[in-house]
C-alpha cells in the first residue's frame, strides 16, 4: 500500500530566531504529528540564499505580480511607491530584498515528514500575506507585517517561515540543503497511526 508519507523543508528565517518563536514553531509542526528528520542552523551567504529560490524569469515575474496585487488590495499606486509597474522590475526587486532579508542573522533548515506533510505544513504556516493568513495558521498567530508596509520601506515581509510549496519544491530544495543526506528512521508513538 502506497502511505501518503512526505517529506517537506521548512526553514525559520532570522526573525523567528530573533523573536524567539522556534520552540513554538517546532511545537505546532510536532503536534500535528509532522516527525523531524533534520535540523541545522547556518548563516547563508547571498549566493546560497539566491539559489535556494528557482530564480527563472518566470518565478521572478510572479514575484512582481504579487507585489503588484498587494498594492492594488491596499489601494496603493505601485509605480507611485516603488517607481515602476513592471512585474518583472518588482519582482526582481523582491529578489534581492529577500537575499538581504535571511542574512539578518541564522536561520534554521528542518526536514519533516508525515502524512501530506508539504500541503499540511504550508496550512499550518498561514498565507505570505498576512492579511490573508487564516485564522489559526502561524503566520495570522504570529505575523504582525504588511506587504505595503514592507515594499515602502524598501524590505520584503518578514514572513519568518519558509516550507516548501510542491512535491517538486520539497524534492529540490531538500537535495539543496540536505544533499546526500540519509535520513534516521526512528519511530514515535503517533506514527502508530499510519504505520
Amino acid at each position: 500500500m502506497n502511505l501518503p508519507i512526505e517529506k517537506t523543508l521548512i526553514i525559520l528565517k532570522p526573525d523567528a530566531v530573533k523573536r524567539a518563536l522556534v520552540g513554538t514553531i517546532i511545537e505546532q509542526y510536532e503536534r500535528m504529528g509532522m516527525k523531524l528528520l533534520a535540523a541545522k542552523m547556518v548563516r547563508p551567504e547571498a549566493d546560497v540564499i539566491k539559489n535556494h529560490y528557482p530564480g527563472t524569469n518566470a518565478w521572478i515575474k510572479e514575484m512582481g505580480e504579487k507585489t503588484k496585487a498587494s498594492f492594488e488590495k491596499g489601494g496603493l499606486n505601485v509605480k507611485q511607491v516603488l517607481g515602476t509597474d513592471d512585474a518583472f522590475k518588482l519582482g526582481s526587486q523582491v529578489y534581492e530584498r529577500l537575499i538581504k532579508y535571511w542574512q539578518e542573522g541564522p536561520i534554521i533548515v528542518m526536514v519533516w515528514e508525515g502524512p501530506h506533510a508539504i500541503e499540511l505544513v504550508r496550512k499550518k504556516r498561514g498565507h505570505t500575506i498576512p492579511l490573508l493568513a487564516t485564522t489559526g495558521s502561524i503566520h495570522a498567530d504570529y505575523l504582525y507585517d504588511s506587504s505595503i508596509l514592507a515594499a515602502t520601506l524598501n524590505r520584503v515581509v518578514k514572513t519568518f517561515i519558509h516550507a516548501s510549496g510542491s512535491h517538486d519544491e520539497a524534492n529540490r530544495e531538500i537535495e539543496y540543503w540536505f544533499p546526500k543526506h540519509v535520513f534516521p528512521k526512528y519511530k514515535r508513538e503517533v506514527d502508530g497511526l499510519y504505520l
